[in-house]
């Protein structure tokens, strides 16, 4: 509501006169007042821009039958709580559906100053492993002009509600006795910081400025935000248990030498992949590959440059294979490769290539003289129904016989029911 149009309704409240009235406005003209309802506590009023003073019996009328409808809603001072209940609730709701951190951070960056009708707000996540606070995302003002700062605890405001883990209402900055140099983008000297408290501790800081009225913040505001950091709290501990299951998933299923799927792994998804070629009548097949002479190289280069190797493979067969291939190092210096949907012809060009470019590759670093190659020994298994331990116990098979031909070569394995 304009502040001329608010000020002339205050001086004369609806109740203590006609039902239907006439406001005049500094600089907004004539105003038509209309009281619906007198709750003895609570006055409604509809405000019509233009004088209808003369239509007055059509519009009381119409008011006896608008209170009336208006009596059986929830318009007591019982329904500011409700309200405030419903807005938590949606921001719970809203918070769980949520599955990526920045947007996680936005919507509460968002949702705290919209709960308290401020332009501006930040959100600062401690950073544990730096020991330091970060904004992880603004609002109302662009997070590029803050993204460079390194927060410790107890430095500035954000530190020392972090530090203290209690909430800081000021009304007036620039009374505070160490009182910062006021930025630029804010318009009023009040602010709201308050701490975010999770299971093990302050996660964060949450911060509020300029409230669109340009008045200073109240305890009410306070209390307000109060009841949405327990809940962007949770949703932060929730993120983080949920990117810290992830980071172990993936560390039990990841080879730390190479970058690609371990044993463990291998076999889980040689499982699956097995269970589908069964039941869609598809082929699968699994390459089993081998360094040539590995425990010479390594005797002879070290261990540091045997990983390098182990390295090297990993790259190429990232790079020979389709994205939804799997490739797994077995174990030692031997690796496995599952082609699903292809047959033993298509999947001897590809492990033709991965031989090819493995003996092409030169792994970076260590003693490295032209007489020393890398190759290796490639064996290929492909049967449209199996059991996964049969596959590669076939791929094994193929595998050694590359080796006894003569190594750096690729060797198939014959169908069982034409195997020897």
């Amino acid at each position: 509501m304009p502040a001329a149009l608010e000020a002339a309704v205050t001086s004369r409240p609806a109740g203590s006169d006609e039902p239907v009235s006439d406001l005049m406005v500094t600089g907004g003209g004539r105003w038509t007042q209309v009281a619906l309802q007198d709750s003895g506590r609570h006055h409604l009023r509809l405000l019509l821009l233009g004088e209808w003073t003369l239509s007055a019996p059509m519009l009381q009328e119409w008011a006896l039958r608008v209170s009336a409808a208006l009596r059986g809603l929830p318009i007591a001072p019982s329904s500011v709580p409700n309200r405030r209940l419903v807005t938590t609730h949606t921001f719970a709701r809203r918070l769980s559906r949520i599955t990526d951190p920045g947007q996680l951070h936005q919507t509460i960056a968002d949702s705290f100053a919209r709960a308290v009708r401020a332009e501006k707000s930040s959100l600062a996540l401690f950073d544990r492993a730096n020991n330091l606070l970060t904004i992880a995302a603004t609002s109302g003002y662009a997070g590029v002009l803050v993204r460079h700062l390194r927060i410790r605890p107890g430095a500035g405001i954000i530190g020392a509600v972090y530090r203290s883990a209690r909430p800081l209402l000021i009304a007036n900055v620039r009374a505070l006795a160490d009182a910062p140099t006021p930025r630029l983008r804010y318009r009023t000297p009040s602010f709201i910081s308050l701490p975010l408290v999770g299971a093990d501790g302050v996660l964060g800081v949450m911060s509020v400025a300029d409230r669109r009225d340009a008045q200073a913040f109240e305890r009410r505001d306070l209390n307000q935000l109060r009841g949405l950091a327990s809940i962007a709290a949770l949703a932060l501990d929730r993120n983080d248990a949920v990117r810290a299951a992830r980071a172990s998933a993936r560390l039990a299923a990841i080879d730390p030498v190479t970058g690609l799927f371990n044993r463990r792994q291998l076999h889980l998804r040689l499982d699956e992949e097995v269970e589908r070629a069964r039941r869609q009548q598809a082929p699968l097949t699994a390459l089993m590959l081998d360094v040539d002479n590995f425990k010479q190289l390594n005797d002879r280069l070290g261990h540091q440059a045997g990983d390098a190797v182990l390295r090297v493979i990993g790259d190429v067969l990232r790079r020979s294979v389709r994205l939804f291939d799997v490739c797994a190092r077995y174990g030692g210096d031997e690796f496995a490769v599952l082609l699903p949907d292809n047959g033993d012809g298509s999947s001897a060009q590809i492990a033709e290539r991965i031989r090819e470019g493995i003996e092409g590759s030169r792994p970076r670093g260590g003693p490295w003289s032209d007489d020393v190659r890398v190759t290796v020994s490639i064996g290929i298994a492909s049967v449209l129904a199996t059991t996964g331990e049969e596959l590669l116990a076939r791929a094994d098979q193929a595998l050694y016989l590359a080796k006894r031909e003569g190594r750096n070569r690729v060797a198939v394995s014959a169908p069982p029911d034409r195997a020897s």
